[in-house]
């Protein structure tokens, strides 16, 4: 490919020096808004969007559907294209979606369209750009209430789709379909190294699976200990809080919130800095390389061990878990604490049932962990690490891969 410059993409293939064309959406569209009658479409698609064409919960507040009658429902057919010409600000504007299901029936609040005499997988793709997403906003009106914005149909109809020739569209469709298939296969190796990891986590937690000490004996029966007496389990008191931490937006040292938790990991995407704070009064909360830190308010058990040494403070809604490593290793601990048997049962029983769901310290530690030997600790931990790191590096791959064709739609459509 080449780089190229004027009203010409940036991103080019050889032989290919033509202008694109500027059509508008009319010249390549009709609508398709055919009422359903007498229910003559068997396969329905419902407008919770279960068999993914539209997700209307992205637009409105409940489901509108009434699959008891369908009388007044539009029908959309395999290629059609589905979208919203009423959205809320928290949702994207208006977004074209390709149908690639079989015939059923969409909202009449929806407008089908059929494309013609343009490559599908080409118009599909100029449809996921940001490029066409300007002109609708341009184009929306505003509701009285400030919170919705309409797009008339008219104006929808003028939106302009610059065009190169039908060899250029089949080519730039297929590249982006190649890339499409490589996010795919990630996506899935992905998901099912997820799956291989908790079905392993499900065998040696229930010690169907064990493994034997260097010498090839077996280790001793794992034994029951309750948090509090292996840890030391803290918060950050409300009143140093509001007496002596100052958040700021730049700095060194990061004040750790529950937001901050996510994934098993630490979230540093939106952080608070606290280089101006009394840490003569906060060295309680100081926190430490192998610090276990665990969610007890809103989002309940969410977990992150911390990496490195005077870098991290604790801030609301997150404790603080430091273990005894003579008897809990912490990378042992972070992995007890993700199985799901451990969130619903050991941890679930001692949330409060109130609007806010919250856990006091006291609950904390009163969880039972059922604990091997270090020795058996450290492998078991070491295993699932491993694990951890092949997720991680084909999460890391990815990202590029999506990053990547987020390059290619920008460059590669006028």
């Amino acid at each position: 490919m080449s780089e190229v410059t004027s009203n010409f993409p940036q991103l080019r293939f050889p032989d290919f020096d033509d202008k694109w064309e500027e059509k508008r959406l009319s010249d390549i569209a009709e609508k398709s808004n055919v009422k359903n009658r007498d229910n003559e479409v068997s396969s329905v698609f419902t407008n919770s969007a279960t068999k993914g064409v539209v997700n209307q919960r992205d637009f409105f507040d409940k489901d509108i559907a009434n699959q008891n009658n369908l009388d007044g429902y539009y029908i959309i057919n395999h290629d059609n294209f589905v979208y919203n010409p009423r959205i809320s600000f928290s949702a994207p504007v208006g977004p074209l979606n390709r149908n690639h299901l079989g015939t059923g029936v969409m909202s009449p609040l929806y407008t089908i369209l059929k494309i013609n005499n343009v490559s599908l997988d080409f118009i599909e793709r100029y449809f996921k750009t940001t490029k066409w997403h300007r002109y609708m906003n341009n184009i929306a009106n505003i509701g009285a209430r400030h919170d919705r914005m309409n797009i008339i149909s008219s104006d929808f109809m003028k939106m302009p789709i610059p065009l190169p020739k039908d060899e250029e569209q089949q080519k730039i469709a297929a590249s982006l379909a190649a890339v499409d298939n490589k996010i795919e296969q990630l996506s899935k190796k992905q998901e099912l190294l997820g799956e291989y990891k908790k079905g392993l986590m499900q065998q040696i937690f229930s010690q169907e699976i064990r493994f034997k000490a260097d010498d090839g004996s077996d280790f001793p029966d794992w034994e029951e200990k309750k948090l509090g007496n292996i840890s030391n389990v803290s918060k950050l008191a409300g009143y140093e809080f509001t007496k002596y931490i100052k958040y700021q937006d730049t700095g060194s040292i990061i004040a750790l919130r529950g937001l901050n938790i996510k994934k098993n990991k630490l979230d540093l995407s939106v952080v608070k800095f606290i280089d101006n704070s009394d840490f003569s009064r906060l060295n309680r909360s100081k926190l430490f390389i192998d610090d276990l830190m665990f969610t007890y308010i809103g989002t309940i058990g969410e977990v992150a061990l911390i990496d490195e040494d005077d870098k991290y403070y604790l801030a609301p809604n997150v404790s603080r878990i430091r273990f005894n490593n003579e008897v809990c290793l912490p990378r042992f601990a972070i992995q007890y604490f993700n199985r799901e048997v451990f969130k619903q049962g050991e941890i679930k029983k001692y949330v409060s049932s109130s609007s806010q769901p919250a856990l006091t310290m006291g609950n904390v530690r009163l969880f039972i962990l059922n604990l091997p030997t270090k020795p058996e600790q450290q492998k078991i931990a070491n295993f699932l690490s491993s694990i951890d790191s092949k997720i991680e590096q084909v999460g890391e791959q990815l990202d590029k891969s999506k990053q990547f064709k987020k390059a290619l739609l920008q460059k590669m459509f006028v």
